[in-house]
C-alpha cells in the first residue's frame, strides 16, 4: 500500500513541488493583470454579419428605372455565389443598395475569400453612364453603433462650422482604433454657376453650350510621354480652369470673326457656396453638424472616448462654436461593467463567508485563492484569442464565479475530512485530490459539454451571446487545472495545523447530517409512492409553460428616445422643417430641467439610403437614472405625446426607444412578396388597417414608400425635330433650371468640389409657368415647351424593396405589454387564408416578427441542447462504464428546469432567448452534485455494503460538498440576480434562472436521485 501511495500522481506532484507551484501562481497572476489592463473595453462583443453591401448612386433617376438599369444587373451578378444565404435590395430615387448575405456558419477567412469574389463579380457589371462612384463594403455591428458623437453647434456660418468639423475629423482619425469619422448634417461645398435666364435668352445661348464649354475647359488629360536622348517626360494637358476666377473667364461663344466673346461671367454668377437643398441639423435649436465616430473591430471604446474628450477639451476654448459630446456609448459600458463588477465582488464576499462557516477561514482562503488565479488565466487566454472585456465576457465570469471553486471545495473538503479521520495533512492533501480527480474532470467535461455547443447557435442573437460560452469554457478548464495542480500544494503548506474535534458549529452540522440521513432512510422505505408523487408534481409544474410570457431579447434601454416624423409625400424641406420646429419648441422648454439634457434634430433624413424632404428625426437625450432623472423613459414619452398631440402637418409620428443588445425584429412582421406592386400595396394597406384596429397593437407601419407626385413630360419627336430641338436639350435645360446639373469637379484646397450649373431664380411654382417655359435651341431660337411636349401628372414609387428577385412590402407593428402575439398572428393568418389570398392570388404572405424569430431560435437552441445532453451522456458513460447511471445523473436536468418554470411563472419574467440560453447552460451545472454522489455510492457498494446503506452513508458524507458547491454558485449569482449592485434586465434574469434551477437540482440530488438509484439497483455487489 505504501509503495502504491508513493507512485506518481497529480496530488503527490503538487504537494512535493510547492516552490514551482507558487512561482507559477505568481507568474500567472502577473500576466493576468497585465492582460486585463491591456484588453480593449467595449459594451458588447463585435457581431460579424457576413454581409456585403453594394451602393450605387445614380442622381435624378426614378426608383423604377434604377431597379431595371442598376439593381437587377447587380443582383444577377451575385447569383450563384458559394455559401449564399440571401440577396436583397432597396432601390430609391437616385440610389440602389444591394445586400448580399452569406451563411452564418462561415468564418472570417472564408468570408474574406467570398468578399473578394463579390468584388470581382461586381467589377464585371456594366453600369449605365452617369452613375457616380459605387461603394462595396462589408458590414458589422460597429457600422451602425457609433462609439460617440461630437456635436458642433452655434450661430456661426456654414464655412466656419465646416472648417471646425473638418479639423476635428482629422484629429479624431489619428486616435488609435478609430475606423471612420462621418460628418453628418453639413451641406456639401459646391462651386455654383448661377445662370441668368434673361441674359441667356438675349444672347441666344442654350444651356448645352454653357455645359459643353465649362466641361471642356475643366479637364486634366494624360497625353502620353516624350522621350529625348537623356530623359523621358510625361505629357499632361490642362484646361484653363484652376480656380473660381478661371470659371468666370471660360469662353462660352466666340463670333465667326473672333472679335465678339461671350464669357461665363457675362451670363452667370460663380460662387463658392454650399448645397442649398441639403438636409438640416440642429442641436438645442441651433444649427449644428455631428461627427459620428466608429471603431475598428475589437477596438477599445473607452480609450477612444477618453481621447475624444481630451481633443474636445483642448479645442473648446478656441472653437467659436459649442462642442458637445452626444450618444456616448461608454456611459452604458461603464454602467454595465460597474453593475457586473460590483455584483461579482459582492458574490465573492458572500462566497468566502459561506466557505468560512463550513470549512473554516483558512480552508476558505485556500479555496477562494483559486478565483483570482482562474480569472488571471482566463484573461490571459482571452487576450491571446483577441477578445475584449465587455458585458458578455464579464457575465460569463460572474456565471462561473461559484462554479470555479466547486472543484476546490470538493478537494479541500475531502482533504479536511481525511485530516479529521487522523491522516497527516500532507497525505490528506495527496489522497484528497487523488480520490476525486476523475469525478472532477467528468464534472468539468459535462459542464463544458452543456456550454460549448451554445457557441454554434445561428443568427444575430447567437453571435451576440457567443463569447459567453467561450469565456465559461476557458474559466472552467483553467479552474480545473488550478484545483488539481495548485490547490493540493496550498492545502499541504497552509492548511489547518491541528483539527479541533469539538466545535459547536461542527456539532450542529453533525445533527443536521443525522436528521438528513434519517429523513432519507424514511424516504427510501417509501420510494415508490414518493417517486410517483414527484413525477406528478413535475408534470403539473411543466404544464405552466404555456402561460409564460415571451420576449425575444430583453435589452437595456439607452437613455434617449427618438421622435420619427414623416410629412405627406411631396412636402418640401421647408414644410417638414416647420413641423419639426413646432416639436422643438415644446421640447426646448424642458432642456436643463434635470431629465432632458439636449435635443438633436435632423430634417431631410435618409429614406432607404436616399435623402428625403419628408423625413425627420428628433433625438431626445436623457439623464441617467442615478444622475437626476427620476422617471422612466416610457413616462417621459407619454408626457411629450400629450403635450404635442395638437401639432399638425405630419402624416406619421413615431416615438421609439433605443435598446442595447443585438438588433431584433419588430413584435409583428408580415412580409408580402410578388412581381407587381399594385396588389402588394393594396394587400399591405388592408393588413395595416387590420392591425391598427386591434387593441394593444401600436406603431403600425409599412416599408412601402410612395414617391413624390411626378410630372411626366412627353416630347413630340416630329414637332421637336422640325423646330431643331432634341430630347436631351429639353431635359438638360429643365434639369439646370429646377435642380442643377453637375458638370465635373474642381480640386481646391486639397478637396474635390462639385461644380453645379443652375438657374439663379430657382424653380417655378405654378404648373402653367412650366408649360410656357422657353427652351433655347443651339441656333439661338426660343421654343415654348408646350409646343414640343405634353405634360401630365402621375404617381411614382419612392422605394422598391426586393428579396430573392421578388418585390416585397413588409408591414410591422409593436405590441403593448400583455398582448398575446400568437393570437394576433393567428388572426392575420386567418384573414389572409379566408379573404386576401383569393383577392390577391399573385401575392405571398410570410409571417415573421419577434414571435416567429423566437420559434425558430427555440428550435435551434433545442438542437444545441440535445447535442449537449448527448456529449454529457458520452462523458458520464465513459466515467461510470454504465448505460443507466449517466441516465440517472441526467435526470437532475428536468428537476432543475422545474425551478426555472416556477421562477418565470411566479416572478412574471418573460421566457426570452437569454433565459432559455441560461437554462441550457444550467443543464451542465445541475449534474455536478449527482456525479460526486453516485461516485461515492458506487465506492461503498464495491466495499460490500447494501444499496440502502451505501446511499445513506454516501449522502451523509457528501452533503457538505454538495451544499457548499451549490451555495457558493448561488452566492456568486445572488447579487446579480436581485440587483444588489444594480439591476440588469439582461443579466439578472439569466442569473436568477440558473440560481433557482440550481436550488431545485440540489434538492433533487439530495432526495430524488437516491430514491431513483434505489429503484434501479438491487443489493448486489458492484465492482469498483
Amino acid at each position: 500500500m505504501d509503495n502504491q501511495d508513493k507512485q506518481f500522481s497529480i496530488g503527490r506532484f503538487s504537494v512535493t513541488k510547492p516552490v514551482l507551484v507558487n512561482i507559477l501562481m505568481i507568474t500567472v497572476l502577473a500576466l493576468g493583470v497585465f492582460s486585463l489592463l491591456t484588453l480593449p473595453q467595449e459594451q458588447f462583443a463585435e457581431v460579424p454579419f457576413y454581409w456585403v453591401n453594394v451602393i450605387v448612386p445614380y442622381p435624378g433617376v426614378s426608383a423604377q428605372d434604377m431597379e431595371s438599369s442598376v439593381t437587377i444587373p447587380v443582383e444577377n451578378a451575385f447569383a450563384g455565389m458559394d455559401r449564399l444565404k440571401q440577396i436583397s435590395s432597396t432601390t430609391s430615387e437616385g440610389l440602389s443598395v444591394v445586400r448580399v448575405e452569406f451563411d452564418d456558419g462561415i468564418d472570417d477567412t472564408l468570408f474574406r475569400s467570398l468578399y473578394q469574389d463579390a468584388q470581382t463579380r461586381f467589377s464585371q457589371v456594366n453600369l449605365p453612364e452617369g452613375t457616380l462612384q459605387p461603394i462595396l463594403d462589408d458590414f458589422s455591428s460597429s457600422d451602425f453603433l457609433p462609439v460617440i458623437e461630437v456635436i458642433v453647434s452655434g450661430n456661426i456660418s456654414y464655412q466656419d462650422m465646416r472648417e471646425q468639423a473638418q479639423e476635428l475629423q482629422n484629429r479624431f482619425l489619428t486616435i488609435p482604433d478609430v475606423s471612420d469619422v462621418e460628418i453628418v448634417g453639413l451641406p456639401e461645398r459646391q462651386i455654383q454657376v448661377k445662370l441668368d435666364p434673361t441674359l441667356l435668352s438675349s444672347m441666344g445661348l442654350s444651356v448645352n453650350e454653357v455645359v459643353r464649354s465649362l466641361s471642356g475647359e475643366n479637364q486634366r488629360l494624360p497625353s502620353g510621354s516624350l522621350s529625348t536622348e537623356s530623359r523621358q517626360y510625361l505629357l499632361r494637358t490642362f484646361g484653363s480652369v484652376e480656380g473660381v476666377r478661371d470659371i468666370e473667364s471660360v469662353i462660352v461663344r466666340r463670333s465667326n470673326q473672333g472679335e465678339g466673346l461671350v464669357r461665363l461671367s457675362d451670363v452667370a454668377k460663380v460662387m463658392d457656396g454650399f448645397d442649398e437643398e441639403a438636409p438640416l441639423s440642429r442641436f438645442n435649436g441651433e444649427s449644428a453638424v455631428s461627427l459620428k465616430i466608429t471603431k475598428v473591430v475589437k477596438g477599445d471604446s473607452v480609450a477612444i472616448v477618453d481621447a475624444v474628450r481630451q481633443i474636445v477639451d483642448e479645442t473648446q476654448p478656441r472653437a467659436g462654436a459649442t462642442l458637445t459630446l452626444f450618444n456616448d456609448s461608454t456611459v452604458q459600458i461603464a454602467s454595465s461593467l460597474s453593475v457586473l463588477s460590483t455584483n461579482a465582488l459582492m458574490g465573492l464576499l458572500l462566497l468566502v463567508i459561506i466557505l468560512s462557516l463550513f470549512i473554516g477561514f483558512r480552508n476558505a482562503f485556500i479555496t477562494a485563492l483559486g478565483i483570482p488565479v482562474t480569472f488571471a488565466l482566463t484573461f490571459l487566454v482571452l487576450d491571446q484569442l483577441g477578445q475584449t472585456v465587455n458585458t458578455n465576457t464579464l457575465f460569463g465570469l460572474v456565471l462561473v464565479l461559484g462554479l470555479i471553486v466547486d472543484h476546490g471545495i470538493v478537494i479541500v473538503e475531502n482533504s479536511y475530512r481525511l485530516q479529521l479521520a487522523g491522516v497527516p495533512r500532507h497525505e490528506a492533501a495527496i489522497k484528497g485530490v487523488n480520490q476525486v480527480v476523475w469525478p472532477i474532470i467528468a464534472a468539468t467535461g459535462t459542464t463544458v459539454a452543456a456550454f460549448l455547443p451554445l457557441m454554434i447557435i445561428p443568427g444575430t442573437i447567437g453571435k451576440f451571446l457567443r463569447v459567453i460560452p467561450l469565456t465559461v469554457t476557458i474559466a472552467l478548464i483553467v479552474s480545473t487545472f488550478e484545483a488539481l495542480f495548485f490547490l493540493p500544494s496550498h492545502y499541504a503548506e497552509w492548511g489547518p495545523r491541528r483539527i479541533k474535534q469539538e466545535k459547536v458549529g461542527k456539532q450542529r452540522f453533525e445533527h443536521f447530517i443525522n436528521a438528513y440521513q434519517h429523513a432519507l432512510a424514511w424516504a427510501l422505505d417509501r420510494k415508490g409512492r414518493l417517486i410517483i408523487l414527484t413525477l406528478l408534481v413535475t408534470a403539473a409544474i411543466f404544464s405552466l409553460v404555456g402561460g409564460l410570457r415571451q420576449d425575444l431579447f430583453s435589452a437595456e434601454d439607452y437613455s434617449y428616445f427618438n421622435i420619427e416624423i414623416t410629412t405627406p409625400q411631396g412636402s418640401t424641406l421647408r414644410t417638414t422643417n416647420n413641423v419639426v420646429s413646432a416639436y422643438e419648441k415644446v421640447l426646448l422648454d424642458k432642456v436643463g430641467g434635470g431629465e432632458i439634457l439636449s435635443i438633436s434634430a435632423n430634417i431631410g433624413g435618409n429614406e432607404g439610403g436616399a435623402e428625403s424632404t419628408t423625413q425627420a428625426t428628433i433625438t431626445v437625450d436623457l439623464a441617467e437614472m442615478d444622475e437626476g432623472r427620476t422617471r422612466s423613459i416610457e413616462t417621459i414619452i407619454d408626457e411629450v405625446k400629450r403635450e404635442t398631440y395638437y401639432i399638425s402637418g405630419a402624416e406619421q409620428v413615431l416615438f421609439t426607444k433605443a435598446q442595447t443588445g443585438p438588433p431584433t425584429s419588430a413584435d409583428f412582421s408580415f412580409r408580402l412578396s410578388g412581381d407587381a406592386y399594385e396588389p402588394l400595396i393594396e394587400a399591405a394597406g388592408v393588413l395595416g388597417n387590420t392591425l391598427a384596429s386591434i387593441d394593444g397593437v401600436e406603431n403600425v407601419q409599412s416599408d412601402f414608400i410612395a414617391g413624390n407626385p411626378a410630372l411626366r413630360i412627353d416630347v413630340d419627336q416630329d414637332q421637336a425635330t422640325r423646330l431643331g430641338i432634341g430630347v436631351s436639350t429639353i431635359a438638360s435645360y429643365l434639369r439646370v433650371r429646377f435642380e442643377g446639373q453637375n458638370v465635373g469637379t474642381l480640386f481646391l484646397e486639397n478637396e474635390e468640389i462639385d461644380m453645379v450649373v443652375q438657374f439663379d431664380n430657382g424653380g417655378t411654382e405654378r404648373f402653367e409657368d412650366l408649360q410656357q417655359i422657353l427652351i433655347p435651341t443651339d441656333d439661338g431660337r426660343l421654343v415654348p415647351l408646350s409646343s414640343v411636349a405634353t405634360i401630365s401628372l402621375e404617381s411614382s414609387i419612392g422605394s422598391i424593396r426586393r428579396v430573392e428577385g421578388k418585390r416585397e412590402i413588409t408591414v410591422t407593428a409593436d405590441a403593448l405589454t400583455g398582448v398575446d402575439q400568437n393570437l394576433v398572428n393567428d388572426q392575420i393568418v386567418q384573414l389572409w387564408d379566408t379573404d386576401l389570398r383569393n383577392r390577391y392570388p399573385s401575392v405571398d404572405l410570410v409571417v415573421g416578427g419577434e414571435f416567429s424569430d423566437f420559434s425558430n431560435l427555440l428550435i435551434d437552441i433545442l438542437r444545441i441542447f440535445v447535442l449537449g445532453i448527448f456529449l454529457m451522456y458520452l462523458i458520464l458513460g465513459t466515467q461510470f462504464n454504465s448505460y443507466s447511471q449517466p441516465f440517472l445523473i441526467l435526470l437532475s436536468v428536468p428537476f432543475a428546469f422545474i425551478g426555472v418554470v416556477l421562477f418565470l411563472f411566479v416572478s412574471g419574467t418573460p421566457l426570452s432567448t437569454t433565459v432559455i440560453y441560461s437554462a441550457v447552460a444550467l443543464a451542465g451545472i445541475a449534474v455536478n452534485d449527482a456525479i460526486v454522489l453516485i461516485s461515492f455510492i458506487n465506492e461503498l457498494r464495491s466495499e460490500g455494503k447494501s444499496v440502502a446503506e451505501a446511499i445513506v452513508e454516501a449522502a451523509g458524507t457528501r452533503i457538505r460538498p454538495i451544499l457548499l458547491t451549490s451555495l457558493t454558485t448561488i452566492a456568486g449569482l445572488l447579487p446579480t440576480a436581485i440587483g444588489i449592485g444594480g439591476y440588469s434586465v439582461v443579466w439578472s434574469p439569466m442569473a436568477s434562472t440558473i440560481m433557482v434551477g440550481l436550488i431545485f437540482s440540489t434538492l433533487s440530488a439530495l432526495f430524488v436521485l437516491p430514491l431513483l438509484y434505489a429503484s434501479f439497483y438491487k443489493d448486489t455487489r458492484r465492482n469498483a
